[in-house]
């Protein structure tokens, strides 16, 4: 599947936080779970990639926070956690890129959606004009499916 929007690349170097955000200010993520949760349909997609996808959002700010402490550990001599927390960067650059593509595909949805409503609310010009009586069925019942007719015994 290929993706229309450029992919952010979780891997940002240097050690300092990426948009100079303080450990206090990752940690209000928080705020980003209950602005998620109350998004109108129209606003949910662009919410959910800059929480997430976003160059700054919680997939690329964790990236960093294990690239930092895999750095650390390589100079402390604990080569073996740096190791595992390289690992856990290549799979949460995966899972970013995936977050990415359901994010992509999230916002497709809700559109295409959207567009299908609004196409269900519009009314036909015939029904609008002349419009079903009350009581009155607007569809003919169903035909019985032959499967559900027994054929009737025959006499010899």
């Amino acid at each position: 599947m290929s993706s229309t929007v450029p992919r952010p690349d979780y891997r940002v170097h240097g050690g300092g936080a990426a948009s100079g955000a303080s450990p206090r200010t990752i940690a209000t993520t928080g705020g980003w779970v209950d602005r998620l949760a109350a998004a109108r349909p129209e606003e949910f997609a662009e919410l959910f990639h800059e929480a997430l996808t976003d160059d700054f959002g919680a997939v690329a700010r964790l990236h960093q926070m294990l690239e930092t402490a895999s750095e650390w550990c390589r100079a402390h001599g604990a080569r073996g956690s740096a190791s595992e927390l390289d690992a856990l960067t290549d799979r949460l650059t995966d899972l970013g890129d995936e977050l990415h593509l359901v994010g992509e595909g999230l916002g497709h949805e809700i559109h295409s959606r959207s567009h299908r409503a609004a196409a269900a609310a519009r009314v036909s010009p015939a029904v609008a004009v002349s419009g079903p009586s009350v009581g009155q069925q607007t569809q003919a019942p169903a035909p019985i499916p032959p499967s559900a007719v027994r054929s009737l015994p025959r006499s010899r």
